[in-house]
Formats: structure tokens, sequence, C-alpha cells
């Protein structure tokens, strides 16, 4: 009798613990969602100290370590899985579009989101989208320059600004703003291969040929080995400034995601076909990630006095011999890239 009730009070003393910790479980969810909607945001309004949720436009609040969790290297990819209104698409034989590609905010075009760096305009890329992709006939802004190590939050406004911002934040806006630390620092190294697996159907080879073809081509390619290797470092500027320093390195193999080409690759020999038509590579077409070797540096520097805040925003970009020289402004960042362009693109 005892042990059958000693029994009893063990699994009630278990459930009752059970239920507690689950109760527990829910309240540290809850409260850290509470102060994820209660973060500060200064996209889409005038106000001071406003939080997500007393805005009157929809203000996401993405977080730099949430970025980082993703297990994607590039800024506008882990965007576009974060938010379901950012799409990034990869295009391809598109030329210089397949180096710098278009991102659309709402399904609209890319110079219809306005992208700012700290609260200021980001300039558009040089590339004008002249291809049959999305975006054509657009400019739009390469987030991809901006390492994800420098980045604290990204907030996106998904409504029209027009009536605040300007014709260009037709679709949104997008802030990103970057850590501002004086001291303190990390460094992260990740590397990724692509597992795919899929099925394509195959043409018929011209009569008579040597080699034959298959009806459907099955796959499971194993490529496109990516390492990266960022980190950012905190500076003290003075007696009340700061200095961000941020650097990203990012080495990538090429993917191959194409078909089987059943053409006639040689012109014919004595009426016959060549004979090296055999041996041939039938993947020929090379369509999927581009073979890349990429070094971004960024800084982000500010100063603070009594009666304001300035700093000299200023931003290189090694792509030539070209050097933008700086100016200053109140409020403002220092923002300087070096990013190197792909060794090798899609043919």
């Amino acid at each position: 009798m005892n042990s059958v009730t000693s029994g009893k009070t063990r699994a009630l003393v278990a459930g009752i613990a059970a239920i507690l910790g689950a109760a527990a479980a829910q309240a540290q969810d809850q409260t850290e969602e509470s102060d994820e909607l209660g973060a500060v945001v200064v996209t889409g309004t005038r106000v001071a100290n406003r939080s997500a949720l007393e805005t009157v436009a929809a203000v996401d609040v993405v977080s730099g370590e949430s970025l980082q969790n993703a297990g994607i290297v590039e800024l506008n990819q882990a965007l576009s899985v974060t938010l379901p209104s950012f799409n990034f698409p990869r295009p391809g034989l598109a030329d210089g579009t397949d180096t710098i590609r278009p991102a659309t905010l709402r399904g609209l075009a890319p110079d219809q989101t306005l992208v700012l760096l700290n609260s200021k305009r980001r300039h558009a890329a040089s590339l004008v989208n002249v291809n049959g992709t999305i975006g054509r006939g657009a400019a739009a802004v390469d987030l991809n320059t901006v390492p994800t190590a420098i980045v604290r939050s990204i907030e996106v406004l998904r409504d029209g600004a027009s009536a605040q911002y300007g014709s260009d934040a037709i679709a949104g806006v997008i802030n990103v703003r970057l850590l501002e630390e004086r001291e303190g620092g990390n460094i992260t190294g990740s590397f990724g291969t692509r597992e795919t697996g899929y099925s394509t159907p195959t043409g018929t080879p011209p009569a008579g040929a040597t080699w034959s073809a298959p009806a459907v081509l099955d796959r499971d390619p194993s490529d496109g080995d990516v390492l990266t290797v960022s980190g950012w470092k905190g500076l003290p500027l003075g007696s009340n400034g700061f200095l961000t320093l941020a650097l990203e390195y990012k080495d990538q193999e090429r993917t191959e995601r194409d078909g089987w080409d059943f053409r006639q690759q040689y012109p014919l020999v004595s009426g016959a076909f060549d004979p090296r038509e055999t041996s041939f590579d039938r993947f020929n077409a090379w369509y999927g990630e581009p073979d890349l070797e990429q070094l971004t540096f960024f800084a982000n520097a500010g100063a603070s006095s009594r009666t304001a805040r300035a700093s000299t925003a200023g931003r290189a970009t090694r792509t030539g011999r070209r050097i933008r020289p700086a100016s200053t402004a109140a409020r403002s960042t220092t923002a300087t890239s070096f990013r190197s362009t792909p060794t090798a693109s899609c043919r």
C-alpha cells in the first residue's frame, strides 16, 4: 500500500515539474519575443525611441545574429531566407547581372526599394540590368559588399514610404545598421558544400550517331565548396569615438546543374561522325554558381560631442584605380569596402 502511494506521489511530483518547466520555457520565449518586438526602430518614423509594435507601418527587425545563424554567407541571400517578401534570384547567362544580382522587395523593381546604410542612402551599383532578367532596366544596390559580421541589425519597412523618403521607396525601405563598438571582436569560419539530386530529360542524337543519350538523366552532384572566414574588431577613436573594422574572405568553387548535350559537336569526316564525339564531355554548359574568390573590407567610425554627432563618410572600391574621396556629414559613418570580382562566372 505504501509503495503504491509513494509511486503515485513521485508521478505527481514529476508531472508538476514538467508543467512548471514548460511554463518557464514558454515565458522565456515570450520574453525574448517581446524584447525583439520592443526593439527601438528608426526606419519609417520621425519619432525617437519608437518600438516595432508602435510604428504605423510594418517593420521587420532582423538581428545580425539571425543572419549569421542562417548558414548563408551572402547578405542578400540571408535576407531572402529570413524575409518572405524579399527575393534574391540567381540569373544565368546574363553577363554582369551574374555578378551583381538584383534583389526585389514585394515583387517590384530593385531601384524602387530604398537601401539605407546607418540611415543614410546607399548608392546603387554602376551596372544597369539590360538582359532579360528580373529587374531589367534598373540599377540595384549591391548589399553583398557589406560583410555579415559588421551588421548589427537590418530594419525592413514592408510598405510604400514615398511621402517620407522619396520616389525610390515605392516598394519599401531597407536600413542596414552597422556595429558601433569601441572594444571586443569576433572571428568566424565556415565551410560547406552543395549536395543536389535532380532529373532532366534529354533529346535524341542525330541519325547514325556513334553516341547514345539517356531518355532521362539522373544526377546527384556534390560540388560548390564554399570556405568563408569573417570577423570584426572594435577600436576606440579618441575619448568618445569608435572604429569598427570588418573583414570577410570567401572562396567558392563553381557548381554544375546543366543537362546532357546530345548535339553533334564536330563536322563530319569523310561522311562519318568524328571519333571525338564519343569522348566529348556532354556536360558543357556550366549552369550554376560561379567560381569566385572575394575579399571584402568594411569600416564604420563615428564620434560624439555635446551638441552633435559627426564623422567622416566615404567609400573606396577596389575595382580599378578609382578612389572616391570622402565627405563630411552630421551623424554619418565611414563605410569603406574593397571587393574583388569573381575570377570566373557561369558560361
